[in-house]
Order: structure tokens, then C-alpha cells, then sequence
């Protein structure tokens, strides 16, 4: 593991997404000025290949449009508005914008497990804004994350997520994919963490909002936090 876990950090959920549209240029730039640690964000591909940030695989919540991201092209997807006037940044876009003045936990969303090149171009952009020292990836999909880790020749740490959401393969509730992925690090819910990082594992648990509980994991061990809240959090972190 790199120097990106030498303390315990704190992630803005999608950003500052209390305050600012999820995953958003806004949202990002707000953690920055809040002295958050990091961002957490998810990228998935477009049909053509670019690397977009945008959480879900449709635009049925956030614009309305009953489309899947991974069917669109970038020229089109680009001009849709989602929040009232936000645009989809890009991954580029993003990185251009932050650049090292935060830390990143990318993870990787891609439905089924085939070779789309999701990994493949992650890493890239990744290496050529010279941020791997400041890069997570992690990703509930253990076969994903294990391609990354392959390319990225396991320059940069890895999480496997873990969650009992009915959306989840059962087989992935209890982070069983972490035996495919070997991941640097564990990405409980936070129902799941405590147990985990008694156990001395290395962890960075989701999604925490109350900050006795924050104190408390931080206090235990925790190797990171992901909140909603992050600016409310942001003293535990300091000094």
C-alpha cells in the first residue's frame, strides 16, 4: 500500500453530494474547499469508449431519460442535463480539474464481467495525469478489479465492496469476491466494518454520516471513511 493510507482519510460520497448535485464538477470542487481528504466516484464507459462519472447505470433519476450510459455516445450524452442545468464530467475532465489536490476512490462500474476496456482506460488516465499515488480503485465486480490490478501491475491499492443490498449477487454480500480480486484493502457497509478492522484488517468502510461512529472507527483503525456528511466530519480528520 502507498503513502494514499498513511492515516485514516475521509471521502466525500460522490463528492460534496449533500450540498452539490452526486458527481458533479461542483461537487468535487467542494471537498476541496470543505479540506476534505478525498472524493469517492464512479466511472463507467460509453459505448464509445469514453470514461464518464455518473453513478448510475441509466438516466432514468437524474434526467429522466430512460437510456443506458453504456449504449450512448459521448457527443450525446454530453448535451443532456441532469439536476436541472449540471452536465456529465468526464473522468479526464475531473482529473483536470482536481488534479493532486485531492485523493480519489474510483470505483469501477461496468454490468456483466466481459472485457470492455473500462480497466484498461481507467489506468491510463490515471497514469497520464501522474496521480497514481493519489488513486483508490475499488469495485463490487471481484473480476473487474482483478483485471485492473493486473494492468496496474499493483501500483495502485485496490478495494473490494462489500454490501447485503438485495442488488447484490448474494455471493458478494460478505466480500466473497476478495478471494478473485486479492484487493489491498476491504470497502464494507458500515454495519459490517467493526468486526473487520477488530480483526485487523485494512479497511475503508461506507457509507458513515454520524460523527460519534466516525470517531469511533477512526479511533479502531479505520484505514478510511466515506460520507455524505463530509463536511460535518472534516474536524476528525485534522491536525
Amino acid at each position: 500500500m502507498n503513502a494514499l493510507f498513511e492515516r485514516c482519510r475521509l471521502f466525500g460520497h460522490r463528492g460534496n453530494s449533500q450540498q452539490y448535485l452526486e458527481n458533479t464538477l461542483d461537487a468535487f470542487e467542494a471537498c476541496i474547499q470543505d479540506g476534505i481528504d478525498g472524493i469517492e466516484l464512479d466511472v463507467q464507459r460509453t459505448r464509445c469508449g469514453t470514461l464518464v462519472v455518473f453513478h448510475d447505470f441509466t438516466l432514468s433519476r437524474l434526467a429522466g431519460v430512460d437510456r443506458r450510459i453504456c449504449e450512448m455516445e459521448w457527443e450525446e450524452l454530453k448535451e443532456i442535463p441532469i439536476g436541472g442545468d449540471q452536465r456529465i464530467p468526464t473522468l479526464e475532465q475531473v482529473f483536470a480539474l482536481i488534479g493532486n489536490r485531492l485523493l480519489y476512490d474510483i470505483e469501477l462500474k461496468a454490468e456483466g464481467i466481459g472485457r470492455t476496456g473500462l480497466e484498461e482506460g481507467v489506468f491510463k488516465a490515471i497514469e497520464d495525469a501522474g496521480l497514481q499515488g493519489n488513486v483508490l480503485v475499488s469495485s463490487f465486480n471481484p473480476i473487474l478489479l482483478r483485471r485492473f490490478k493486473r494492468r496496474a501491475r499493483n501500483t495502485i491499492p485496490t478495494a473490494v465492496i462489500y454490501s447485503r443490498s438485495k442488488e447484490v449477487p448474494t455471493f458478494l454480500h460478505e466480500g466473497q469476491g476478495r478471494f478473485l480480486s486479492r484487493p489491498t484493502l476491504l470497502k464494507p457497509e458500515r454495519e459490517q466494518a467493526l468486526p473487520m478492522i477488530e480483526r485487523g484488517k485494512a479497511v475503508v468502510v461506507w457509507t458513515v454520516d454520524d460523527e460519534a461512529e466516525a470517531q469511533l472507527l477512526v479511533a479502531k483503525g479505520a484505514k478510511g471513511i466515506i460520507s455524505n456528511r463530509p463536511t460535518a466530519l472534516a474536524h476528525l480528520f485534522r491536525g
